[in-house]
């Protein structure tokens, strides 16, 4: 197993293929309308994977702007390259390999979460930005997710619970730091931004079950569990998870997901 799930390429079709269609590209949507890009905007994507808000940023941009996506993940921007045909840079927070001030508009949409320092991520983030330019910034709200806390109660029945959260924590050590809007307001502010305002909206995600499944096994938990398991112990442990979300969920999972933004102005 790779030391980041977003090195596995197995992860990265399946987040090409279902993650990112279900539950990235209406926020991708949403972040793109509060930053208001100009045309002929320079815009930077932090944490662009496979191009969620890349592609939906190039034509508001139009032919004399320029978007560029940054990732720390080779096998994302591949697909990024491929699919969005946007420019792409190898790159990971907190080290932007940009100059201060080279961009109208940085957007940094659910990757935040993923730096230990967070703080000095989010000071990088407004580096690259120009004085006066916009800085976009997603988050995951605190609303329940039934269906990720039902798969994880089954696979804890397989693997220690506390070994997988441990995993999890190691790959996104700020979940949850940003779920409460007053505070995400605050950090934000206190990281050279003004007029800061936090929005927080409300999607109802819907995908079929096996989808959703299969999303679960391709994540790093997934692979733990994977890892784990003898080939009997993962057929038993797929018979289980199917059988619970079949009666739970049906043939669709759906639940409702709130996501912060966040958006200033550098001072």
């Amino acid at each position: 197993m790779t030391s980041s799930p977003y090195r596995n390429p197995v992860l990265v079709d399946v987040y090409r293929r279902i993650t990112a269609p279900v539950q990235f590209a209406q926020p991708a949507r949403d972040l793109i309308e509060l930053l208001k890009p100009m045309e002929g905007a320079r815009v930077l994507d932090v944490g662009t994977g496979t191009g969620a808000v890349a592609q939906h940023m190039i034509p508001r941009a139009g032919k004399g702007g320029r978007v560029v996506g940054v990732d720390a993940s080779i096998e994302m921007l591949q697909v990024a390259r491929r699919t969005v045909r946007c420019a792409v840079v190898a790159g990971a927070l907190p080290a932007l390999p940009f100059r201060d001030g080279v961009f109208d508009i940085v957007a940094a949409g659910f990757v935040i979460s993923h730096v230990a320092d967070y703080e000095q991520a989010l000071r990088d983030v407004v580096r690259v930005c120009r004085g006066q330019g916009r800085v976009g910034v997603t988050a995951w709200g605190s609303l329940p997710n039934p269906a990720a806390q039902l798969w994880s109660e089954i696979a804890g029945r397989f693997v220690p619970r506390s070994e997988l959260d441990t995993a999890f924590r190691a790959h996104v050590p700020c979940e949850g730091l940003f779920s409460e809007p007053v505070r995400f307001l605050g950090v934000l502010k206190e990281r050279g931004l003004a007029s800061v305002s936090v929005e927080t909206r409300v999607y109802r995600c819907r995908m079929p079950t096996a989808d959703f499944l299969t999303s679960r096994m391709a994540s790093l938990q997934g692979s733990i569990l994977s890892d784990r398991l003898t080939a009997d112990g993962r057929r038993h442990f797929e018979n289980q998870v199917a059988e619970a979300f079949s009666t739970r969920f049906g043939v669709f999972v759906e639940c409702d997901r709130d996501v912060h933004f966040g958006v200033g102005v550098r001072a």
